[in-house]
């Protein structure tokens, strides 16, 4: 019997300690692939921390080890928002050191001044942009470059399909923006991103 109860507390023991080790990593990320494409994530409104995208036939998705996977910032001068994506060019999310393929997406887009703060995103639910519009900017980073300016989008669109709100009794807790995007631009040959969709998790130290 004591036998027993030691199996029993023992299992107790590691349930928990496992628990308490994955807390971090379900707070990162959570990927779920999608059942047509395991090298995307399924689109998912739950705030998994996870995004991804086909870029002329290869990948850009979160990283495994990508500690902050989105952030915005708000520039009160300009009235803009801009939305950063860091992930890395590749299907193998477990790049640790390989600086070469570290990725990052920039969408800079005009808003109204009432989203310049993490308590208004909401109201960026159910928007969609044009990303032909030559008032929107969009910049990819790759390795150690500067961030290249696309100039050429000949279309596309980024859609903010949902943005909720969450409090934990009754104090703000993070918003969930979750939606898609695709766009298609000449950079000396035809490009396409395409597939694209995130599902974010924003807290206020990913917003400024």
């Amino acid at each position: 019997m004591k036998k027993l109860l030691s199996i029993f507390w023992l299992a107790i023991a590691v349930v928990f300690f496992a628990c308490e080790s994955d807390d971090y990593d379900v707070d990162r990320s959570i990927w779920i692939a999608d059942p047509n494409d395991s090298n995307l994530p399924q689109y998912s409104e739950s705030g998994y921390n996870t995004f991804g995208a086909q870029i002329n036939g290869d990948y850009f998705t979160s990283g495994a080890y990508t500690n902050t996977p989105c952030y915005f910032v708000w520039n009160d001068t300009t009235k803009s928002l801009k939305m950063v994506l860091n992930g890395y060019n590749s299907s193998y999310r477990y790049y640790r050191y390989d600086d070469n393929r570290d990725m990052s997406l920039t969408i800079i887009i005009p808003c109204d001044a009432t989203i310049n703060c993490i308590d208004n995103l909401y109201l960026l639910d159910g928007k969609s942009f044009d990303l032909s519009d030559t008032q929107i900017k969009v910049e990819i980073k790759r390795g150690d470059n500067l961030a290249e300016t696309i100039p050429n989008i000949r279309s596309g669109k980024f859609t903010f399909k949902r943005v909720q709100m969450m409090y934990i009794d009754d104090e703000f807790y993070e918003a969930i923006v979750s939606g898609t995007f695709d766009f298609h631009y000449f950079d000396g040959t035809p490009c396409n991103i395409s597939k694209g969709r995130f599902d974010l998790g924003i807290n206020e130290n990913l917003f400024w």
